[in-house]
């Protein structure tokens, strides 16, 4: 169709390619995204694990980039939902996620209801939270320690290491996530080893982030 935004194959309208573009823009436009990707390259090759850069879009989260590990032999837990080879674009609901976790222990608690009451508290699994109190519970223990954790709460077997990602105005941009199977992450690794590896990590992407920002406006 003309502009390429549709395109007709038979009696069937589908989204065109024009769309494309469009997407990449969105996803390139901040320099901190693109730093982001760096950052999930970079802990995909030290974890040998997937690891996604996520961004709050429309009360829910967005992935922005992922990158599974050339050795790894898990699926994307997007391959319970979609057949794509790229996942980019997919929305997760907030609570149920560790980069989704994230991004909500660094909302007030107004913005996290508005977060709820848009979209409520879905299961996705057994351990999915579905309850307020509980989801209000958990985001109080990640501000304490920083770290967000997703154990099967969105894919049964999978287990989710997460971290909020500033900037210069301290406000979130977005969340990593190193991501695996529960046979993979034991307690140990998931619990201190990864949590270790993120944060050492985030915290040279916000170094990044706020030098970039600097050479912006001087």
């Amino acid at each position: 169709m003309e502009g390429g935004y549709i395109t007709k194959e038979g009696e069937v309208y589908h989204i065109g390619l024009r769309f494309l573009n469009h997407g990449e823009y969105a996803r390139s436009r901040k320099k901190a995204y693109s730093l982001a990707k760096n950052t999930v390259s970079d802990i995909s090759n030290e974890t040998d694990e997937e690891v996604e850069f996520v961004v709050e879009n429309d009360n829910r989260g967005i992935l922005v980039y992922e990158l599974f590990h050339p050795d790894s032999q898990f699926p994307s837990k997007e391959g319970h939902m979609s057949g794509s080879p790229s996942s980019a674009g997919i929305y997760y609901y907030l609570h149920c996620v560790a980069t989704g976790k994230a991004i909500l222990a660094d909302y007030s608690d107004d913005r996290v209801n508005e977060v709820l009451d848009k979209w409520g508290l879905p299961e996705q699994t057994e351990q999915t939270i579905t309850e307020r109190d509980e989801l209000f519970e958990e985001l109080d223990r990640i501000r304490s320690n920083g770290i967000a954790f997703a154990d099967e709460e969105y894919v049964d077997g999978l287990r989710e290491v997460g971290r909020s990602v500033k900037g210069p105005d301290g406000k979130v941009l977005g969340a990593i996530a190193i991501i695996g199977p529960k046979y993979r992450f034991t307690d140990e690794r998931f619990y201190r080893g990864l949590p270790e590896i993120l944060d050492k990590h985030v915290d040279i992407l916000e170094e990044q982030i706020h030098e970039t920002y600097l050479d912006d406006y001087r």
